[in-house]
């Protein structure tokens, strides 16, 4: 019993300094119910040339239950299985911008799944080792990302904390 209770606190002492060392906001809620988080304490600018900026931040999805099986399901389609997909309960993104002129482009850095009491699933650690900066689509979830983080970036948002 007591192996339990301390197993549990140490979770929860975990899950508590995870939350606290980030400012996470949510900004979308996709087709397949789950929810997209936004660090708005992790942007950092990487280099500024006038209004063209290179950035980054740190993005959290919270799968739902026909999110989790959808990507079981492409997985499974594409022959791949990982470790413990059935466990999967958030990815963390670092995910980089590029603004240039009228040019907006996105490079997703790392991701790394986890499980609801935060254990690192190690099969979805993902390093891009030779980042490629790609357009940014309209209307996606890439491009709310971006302006969630240029809006910090630009000096632009408002908290209604202060």
């Amino acid at each position: 019993m007591r192996k339990i209770f301390v197993a549990t606190l140490l979770a929860v002492m975990l899950s508590a300094a995870t939350a606290l060392a980030a400012d996470w906001e949510q900004i979308y809620l996709d087709e397949n119910d789950n929810l997209i988080y936004f660090d708005t304490e992790s942007v950092k600018v990487v280099t500024r040339n006038g209004d063209d900026a290179v950035f980054n931040a740190s993005f959290r999805m919270v799968y739902s239950e026909r999110g989790r099986q959808a990507l079981i399901d492409w997985y499974r389609d594409n022959s791949i299985m990982p470790t413990d997909i059935e466990s999967l309960s958030y990815d963390v993104a670092t995910v980089n911008f590029k603004k240039s002129g009228d040019k907006r482009e996105y490079c997703i850095m790392t991701r790394k799944s986890y499980t609801e009491d935060g254990r690192s699933l190690e099969d979805m650690h993902f390093v891009n080792p030779n980042p490629q900066w790609t357009a940014i689509p309209l209307s996606s979830l890439v491009e709310v990302e971006y302006y969630n983080a240029l809006l910090i970036v630009d000096g632009k948002r408002f908290d209604a904390n202060y």
